[in-house]
This record gives structure tokens, sequence and C-alpha cells, in this order.
């Protein structure tokens, strides 16, 4: 597995970094070291951190949607899209 360390400075992460390593992180899979590297950039990085759980919340969405479709909440359809949809059915 390749190490979360920025090429240049063997330590940091950079923002582009952090997805290569996103899925060990919280699979609980990266060693020690580089889950402290990697969260070390997170604390200073609010997109990074913003990214991170975006991307949770997307997963647990797939993954409740797999279990259970009718589960994730469907917004509503608009009154004028409705009625749009079936003033054009009649005419046809």
């Amino acid at each position: 597995m390749t190490k979360p360390t920025n090429e240049i400075t063997g330590t940091e992460l950079i923002c582009r970094e952090i997805c290569d390593f996103l899925m060990s992180f919280l699979d609980g899979e990266l060693p020690e070291r580089e889950r402290l590297i990697f969260e070390k950039h997170l604390a200073i990085c609010r997109e990074c951190v913003n990214y991170v759980e975006s991307y949770k919340t997307t997963v647990a969405l797939s993954k409740q949607t797999l279990q259970d479709p009718c589960a994730v909440p469907q917004p509503p359809v608009p009154d004028d899209l409705v009625k749009a949809i079936l003033a054009a059915r009649k005419k046809s």
C-alpha cells in the first residue's frame, strides 16, 4: 500500500491526495503513522473534511438504497410538473 505522504515533504498530504487513501482511512486499514498524517490534514483543511463527510453520506445512502430502495426519501414532485405531464398525456 502506498503511504499517505506528500512526495515533496514525505510527511504531509495535499488535498488532491486525500482521495487516494480515503477508503483505507474509512475502513480503518491505514497504519497508525499514515492515519495520523491523514487526520493531521483533516484537522487543518475544512474542504477535505467536507469531502470526507459527503463521501461517507454517499456511501451510507447507497448502502441504504441497496437494502431498501423505498427507505430513501424522495423529493416531492412539484404540482406544476404533475399538471404539465397530465395535460400532455391528455393531448396524445
